[in-house]
C-alpha cells in the first residue's frame, strides 16, 4: 500500500480558443480603426460638398463608397464578437475580451454611420434611401 499516484500535470500553457481570440482582437481592431477613417472621410466630404458642381459625380462616388463601407463593416464586427465570445471573453480577461469590445464599439459605429448614410438630405443629388428635406417646394 503506497502513496497514491498522481497523473503527471500537463504543463500546456495554450487556452482553448486561443487562437480565436487573437482572430478576434485583430478583426476588431482593423475594423475599429476602418470604422473611425470611414466617419473621418465622412465628416470631410459630407454630402453638402457632393452638390458642388465641378467635383459631384467624384464626391458622390465617394460618399457611396462610404456608405457601402458602414454596411459591410457590420458583418465584420459580428464575426469579431463571435470569435471574442467563443475565446472566452466573458468568463476571462485577454485578446478574446478586447477583440469583443472593439467589435461592439465598432458595431456602433457602422449602425451609426449607415442611419446617417441613409438619411441624409443629398439635396437634389444621389440616391438618399430617405427624405428629409423640410423646404416647401416642386418637387423633385
Amino acid at each position: 500500500m503506497g502513496a497514491p499516484e498522481f497523473e503527471a500535470e500537463t504543463t500546456d500553457t495554450a487556452r482553448p480558443g486561443r487562437g480565436l481570440a487573437i482572430a478576434s482582437l485583430a478583426i476588431g481592431a482593423s475594423g475599429f480603426t476602418l470604422a473611425v477613417a470611414t466617419w473621418a472621410a465622412w465628416l470631410i466630404v459630407r454630402p453638402p460638398v457632393v452638390t458642388a458642381w465641378v467635383y459631384s459625380w467624384v464626391a458622390q462616388a465617394f460618399v457611396l463608397v462610404l456608405g457601402a463601407l458602414w454596411f459591410a463593416l457590420l458583418p465584420i464586427s459580428v464575426l469579431a464578437l463571435v470569435f471574442g465570445v467563443h475565446a472566452g471573453a466573458r468568463t476571462r480577461p485577454g485578446p478574446g475580451r478586447i477583440g469583443a469590445t472593439l467589435a461592439v464599439i465598432t458595431a456602433l459605429l457602422a449602425l451609426s454611420g449607415a442611419a446617417v448614410f441613409a438619411t441624409t438630405s443629398w439635396h437634389q443629388v444621389g440616391p438618399p434611401v430617405a427624405y428629409f428635406d423640410t423646404r416647401t417646394g416642386p418637387a423633385r
